[in-house]
């Protein structure tokens, strides 16, 4: 199986109680980046990987578990990893967590294959991530469309970095003016996977329209307003 998520979970009740940055959201944008960036990836034959950064470990856990029936892994930091993790802020833990992205796979590939190949896809992405200096704006094709009379252009992009974390925006063309207006479509920062929210989008008369897998909107912009 491929890969498909990868998630940096720290102790939301510890985060809370001293009032710290969730690091959940602190490694949003960089394992979608790594995601986003990276060839398909068969990691352990599971399509999801969680790593902990939490000092309570579930019951019987080990520092890497493979749960085959469920189709997910999970992997636990260790003490001084979680205390980093906590205090650098998001310019400085950027690094940091890329870095242990990268010690997390090397490692669950040794203990699954070894397999050369696979280490090499792991760290040419991670390369990418860095050779796009951490952030990508991406269009989704499947979203963007032209007005029917061909006067307006709708382009929907999908933004990760360490200020947005993930934020979706419509950048509208007007062909007439030669103009490009920008209509963000969650908040600034967000730190929510959006690809299964917004499904789909359409035309109707001056208003473009996205919409969830539903059919319900759940966005829409008047572009003669």
């Amino acid at each position: 199986m491929i890969l498909k998520k990868i998630i940096l979970e720290g102790d939301s009740n510890y985060e809370k109680e001293h009032n710290l940055f969730p690091i959940r959201w602190k490694s949003h944008h960089l394992t979608e980046l790594f995601m986003e960036l990276c060839p398909k990836l068969d990691l352990d034959g599971n399509g999801k990987l969680t790593i902990f950064a939490t000092r309570n470990r579930r019951e019987n856990a080990k520092k890497y578990n493979n749960y085959k029936e469920f189709h997910v892994s999970s992997y636990y930091l260790e003490e001084e990893q979680i205390n980093n993790l906590e205090l650098l802020d998001l310019e400085e833990a950027e690094n940091y967590i890329l870095d242990i992205i990268e010690q997390v796979l090397t490692d669950i590939i040794e203990r699954n294959s070894g397999d050369e190949e696979k280490n090499s896809i792991m760290k040419a992405t991670i390369n990418l991530i860095l050779e796009e200096d951490f952030s990508l704006k991406k269009k989704i094709k499947t979203l963007s469309k032209k007005e029917n009379k061909g006067k307006y252009n709708a382009e929907v992009f999908r933004c990760l970095d360490k200020k947005l974390g993930e934020a979706w925006c419509v950048e509208i063309h007007s062909g007439t003016s030669g103009q490009t207006r920008v209509e963000w479509l969650t908040s600034r920062p967000d730190y929510l996977d959006r690809r299964d929210y917004f499904k789909k989008s359409k035309w109707e008369d001056n208003k473009f329209v996205l919409t969830d897998r539903l059919g319900a909107d759940i966005a829409a912009i008047n572009v003669e307003k």
